[in-house]
């Protein structure tokens, strides 16, 4: 199976994208395949249509690059996201991949009992890289933990991914050389 790397970093000069390639580099290393959804890169439109909601609970898209988002979907069984904390919450491409790709009937249907049952049992894993300008623990125990308790913990889990992780590099405007280096080692030995 694959790995699918959903990243939403626009400035390639970023952390961010020195954490991308860490896990490019890993994955590559351990010779495992992967296939890279760069939401900028690709010029994802994160915002529903008329046309693209009416569609949403037949799990149908009409955007192409949605069609092939979830065809990667299908053939992965690990997710990695890498992303910076925006206003303590992910970047709204990422809120805009969850709504336009992981659809009702595609990534989950609705249970008797108004829970939801996963439809993606392949993606089996997910681990989140993040940065953010504060330090960790005032994202993890002040700021709310979107990235755990609302990406991970609920959306993920809704649609059948059971393992998950995050690791937040915070302080990323602060921090120095070795403290990026150490990050970055951590998250190799991660992926």
């Amino acid at each position: 199976m694959t790995t699918a790397i959903i990243y939403a970093h626009p400035y390639d000069k970023s952390f961010n994208h020195a954490i991308l390639n860490t896990v490019l580099d890993s994955l590559r290393s351990q010779k495992q395949e992967y296939e890279l959804l760069d939401l900028y890169a690709d010029g994802f439109n994160p915002v529903y249509t008329k046309e693209e909601l009416a569609l949403f609970s037949q799990g149908q898209a009409l955007d192409p690059l949605v069609q092939h988002y979830q065809e990667v979907m299908k053939k992965s069984s690990r997710l990695i996201f890498i992303y910076p904390i925006w206003w303590n919450d992910v970047p709204a491409i990422v809120k805009g991949f969850f709504d336009k790709v992981f659809l009702k009937e595609f990534a989950y249907r609705d249970k008797p009992s108004g829970l939801l049952e996963g439809l993606l049992p392949n993606l089996q894993e997910a681990i989140i890289f993040s940065t953010s300008a504060g330090p960790t623990w005032y994202e993890r125990f002040i700021a709310g933990n979107a990235s755990k308790k609302i990406v991970l913990s609920n959306t993920l889990k809704s649609v059948g991914v059971q393992k998950k992780k995050w690791f937040n590099v915070g302080r990323v405007n602060k921090i120095s050389d070795p403290e990026r280096q150490a990050a970055l080692k951590k998250i190799a030995e991660l992926v």
